[in-house]
């Protein structure tokens, strides 16, 4: 059972730390690696002796052959990996003992570590072995032959030579021992893609094919590697027939067809712009990009009578709010607006567009402060905004996320948009008084319609689900008589991404059919005149490659990896990109930690705790440990200590107050602090000596503009429970981005391009140095900006605006000089990193492939 519950501040001894500074100078920033990257790994054949000794030959482990008294066998008596492993020598008479395995591609001047866990403590060695193309030995190097632990690891680093092209891994015992799992690593490598699956949806629209038959147009999720697709589906059958790259986009939340000109329109994120595409072409055509300014996403596309297109959308804040605007197209004339651009300063999301004929108006709604606007489609094109129509509760949500309009009526869908009892379905009568003034009544609210709204008007009715029902059964309302009827014959168990009211031209389905799609692609029909129903799905979806949000080590060896947006999970064994894995389970993790046997993910949305772990809930969805409430909707920076679990989070959409909190892993009770360093978020955190540090964020919010402009450094006291803000000493830092701590408890913080070690104790600043004069965050910092680790070789590495480097902390902490061991790995990577048991650091790569370093 896990809870939430709302702190109060506790603000104690928040003095100025910048007056414990010792006088500090900007470091030379080193220069940056610029390795070649391996396509997939160099792949040791027989890596476990699972098919006993194939590819493997004796040697003396030196760089020579065998004696005939040393041999090479399988053994099922140990293993690492799979079932088997290598025994080499063991005859009294051995003294020299190896093997020699296949040969892998090798570049000269490259660095090449290879890997072998032994069984026993007996000397041993590893080697490389590096030749020409005609299997001439250009260089043997090895390890020396020591003692060591009863199932380390062995590891020896080598430079290429000149003239060598390939290289083999190379085992060595004295009389003998017994060898597992060789693995062999460059200095950097793309394992590839993570999470591979059929494509997801966000948008839907209805139309007619080039023949005329009924079609839903849907696009399915890709990436910046793999591209959206527009996926056209027949209606009657539920089959794919046809399916169109977007190139460059990744994605959309709106598509319609044109009805005038039966072109489709669609509105793509990630080089955003509106398309077309007409019905039987193998093209889409990208139109452009619509006059907003920050102009990021295209959303609620509409038409009018004539064919006009309007459209809404979201743009970055530059000088105020961009983005709450609505614009038009037209074919043949271009790009166009309609009204005042922006129209409020307070909000910069258009959601939705909503043309109404009777009137020859176009709606709105923004968020996520909520505001409704309905502006004249032709002539003087002012707008009149209706809100205060609305009830306290819409007028107070964040979204007014959807609306349709038709028949002289208009329907607003609104409120947290999180389909749990808390949004409205608004429908008001629009009109033009005497004077040709848009006037509007309210007819009725509806509390508890779920995502995402209603259907059209047909027959004087609107169709639409309720929250917190078995099946998530179809409701109709009659706008004449005010009759709200539940349809027990249309359980569509969707939450569709919208309700279409079409015409199938089919006997069986007569007159107006309601048609719904969902995320999964699931195709809902349900007959108004006669009830009949069908939920199907769609099987011929492509599959697609799934932008790598997160990841994090397992406490089963593999790396582990989330889905952005549309979740998943991917899994790849440490060298072997040959051994991986994607599950269609999770949702978009903004932070994944490995803690006591568990990966913890931080989901987005509705700000929750999930868990899985690696040896027991393999495919299956992760458990949802708590949701930390409190307007949260982004948990950042989880980290473990003790029997709890540290998470802050930003804020969600229209609020201004990020929150710290913990799940106590014995109790499962989830508690939440909100708005401990104000109006900032919290998203990087560590812990040392029984305290907890948290980095504060001046963007509270995705959407938000910041009121502070000076972040804040969060410390809170494990045993008391108290916490105290405290000022950052640097000005106009506006994010501590990454937080970490040495073995030696010294706490480090990244915060803009400079790095601070925080004795945890006096919580006096030991270290202050601005590493990363050159590498500054740009107007909005998220959450997910910077990430550091502590590795296996005690140092720490670090992944901040896709630069990966790293310290000692050691000799940094001694010399005070932050660049006394500073080295940049790499740049170009995406968000996150973590490492594996071998001292490997991955970091996103490419937006789907993972790119493990090997920092030797």
């Amino acid at each position: 059972m896990s809870w939430t519950k709302r702190a109060a501040a506790m603000m104690f001894g928040g003095a100025l730390i910048a007056a414990l500074l010792p006088a500090t100078t900007a470091a030379a920033v080193p220069p940056i690696e610029k390795p070649r990257v391996q396509q997939g790994d160099l792949l040791i054949s027989n890596h476990s002796f699972e098919s006993g000794t194939d590819g493997w030959t004796a040697s003396n482990g030196r760089g020579a052959a065998a004696s005939q008294a040393c041999a090479v066998t399988s053994t099922q008596d140990w293993a690492t990996d799979g079932s088997s492993s290598l025994t080499v020598g063991g005859d009294t008479r051995c003294i020299d003992a190896g093997a020699v395995s296949s040969t892998v591609t090798a570049v000269a001047g490259e660095k090449l570590t290879a890997f072998a866990a032994v069984r026993n403590a007996d000397p041993s060695s590893i080697g490389l072995r590096f030749t020409d193309d005609d299997g001439n030995l250009i260089k043997a190097e090895q390890t020396k032959r020591q003692r060591r632990k009863a199932g380390s690891t062995l590891e020896l680093t080598a430079t290429v030579p000149e003239g060598a092209t390939k290289a083999a891994v190379e085992l060595g015992a004295l009389r003998g021992n017994t060898f597992d799992n060789v693995l062999i690593s460059g200095t950097a490598t793309s394992v590839g893609s993570q999470i591979n699956k059929r494509m997801s949806f966000l948008a839907m629209g209805d139309g007619v094919d080039a023949n005329g038959r009924a079609i839903v147009v849907t696009v399915g999720t890709g990436s910046e590697e793999d591209s959206a697709k527009l996926i056209a589906t027949d209606v009657l059958t539920g089959k794919v027939t046809e399916v169109v790259d977007l190139p460059g986009a990744v994605g959309s939340w709106t598509v319609a067809q044109n009805p005038v000109s039966k072109i489709f329109y669609v509105g793509t994120y990630s080089s955003a712009a509106l398309w077309s595409w007409k019905p039987g072409e193998s093209e889409a055509t990208r139109i452009g990009t619509p006059p907003i300014k920050g102009f990021g996403f295209t959303y609620g596309l509409s038409f009018g009578t004539d064919g006009t297109v309007y459209g809404g959308g979201w743009g970055e804040p530059t000088d105020g709010y961009a983005g709450a605007a609505i614009w038009k197209y037209t074919e043949g004339q271009g790009f166009g607006a309609i009204g005042t651009n922006p129209l409020t300063t307070d909000a910069n999301y258009t959601r939705w567009t909503a043309y109404e004929e009777t009137t020859d108006a176009v709606f709105t709604g923004t968020g996520t402060k909520a505001h409704l606007y309905g502006c004249n489609a032709t002539g003087a094109q002012t707008c009149k905004e209706f809100t205060s129509l609305l009830s306290p509760a819409l007028q107070s949500s964040a979204w007014l996320y959807t609306g349709k309009a038709s028949d002289g009526y208009l329907t607003v869908w609104g409120g947290d948009s999180q389909s749990r009892g808390n949004d409205y379905l608004a429908i008001l009568k629009v009109s033009r008084d005497g004077n040709g003034e848009l006037q509007a009544d309210v007819v009725t609210e509806i509390k508890g319609v779920i995502y995402a709204g209603p259907s059209d008007i047909v027959d004087g009715k609107v169709y639409f689900n309720k929250a917190g029902e078995t099946n998530n059964p179809l409701h109709s309302y009659d706008l004449a008589t005010g009759e709200e009827r539940t349809i027990t014959s249309a359980p569509v168990n969707i939450f569709s991404r919208g309700w279409e009211a079409m015409q199938l031209d089919d006997p069986a389905w007569p007159g107006t059919t309601i048609v719904g799609w969902n995320s999964g692609g699931w195709l809902t029909k349900w007959n108004i005149d006669t009830e009949k129903f069908e939920r199907t799905l769609t099987e011929d979806i492509p599959d697609t490659s799934t932008r790598v949000t997160n990841l994090s080590s397992g406490a089963d060896g593999n790396i582990w990896s989330a889905g952005y947006l549309t979740g998943g999970l991917g899994k790849v064994a440490p060298m072997r990109s040959d051994q991986q894995t994607t599950y269609t389970v999770g949702g978009q993790a903004e932070s994944m930690i490995n803690y006591r046997g568990k990966v913890y993910q931080g989901t987005y949305p509705n700000a929750r705790i999930e868990s899985f772990d690696p040896a027991t809930q393999t495919g299956q969805a992760p458990t949802v440990e708590c949701a930390i409430g409190e307007r949260q909707n982004r948990p950042y920076g989880l980290h473990g200590s003790g029997d709890r679990l540290y998470f802050g989070s930003q804020a969600e959409y229209g609020f201004n107050k990020g929150a710290f909190g913990w799940l106590n892993l014995t109790s499962g009770e989830c508690t939440t602090i909100v708005g401990p360093l104000g109006e900032q978020s919290i998203n990087a955190i560590t812990s040392s000596k029984g305290k907890v540090f948290g980095g504060g964020n001046v963007f509270f919010s995705y959407d938000g503009i910041p009121t502070e402009e000076q972040a804040k450094l969060l410390i809170f006291d494990e045993a008391t429970g108290e916490h105290k803000a405290v000022e950052w000493p640097i000005p106009g830092t506006r994010s501590i981005n990454a937080a970490a701590t040495s073995a030696d408890g010294t706490v480090w913080l990244y915060a803009e391009g400079w790095l601070v070690g925080m004795d945890p104790i006096s919580e006096k600043i030991i270290v202050q140095q601005e590493i990363f004069p050159d590498l500054k965050p740009g107007n909005r910092i998220g959450g997910s900006y910077g990430e550091m680790i502590v590795n296996t070789d005690g140092k720490l590495y670090g992944n901040v605006g896709g630069r990966v480097f790293s310290f000692d902390p050691v000799s940094t902490r001694k010399d005070k000089v932050a660049d006394a061991s500073l080295r940049i790995h790499f740049a170009g990577a995406g968000a996150h990193l973590t490492n594996d048991q071998y001292g490997n650091i991955y970091v996103p790569y490419g937006s789907t492939q993972l790119l493990r370093l090997n920092p030797r």
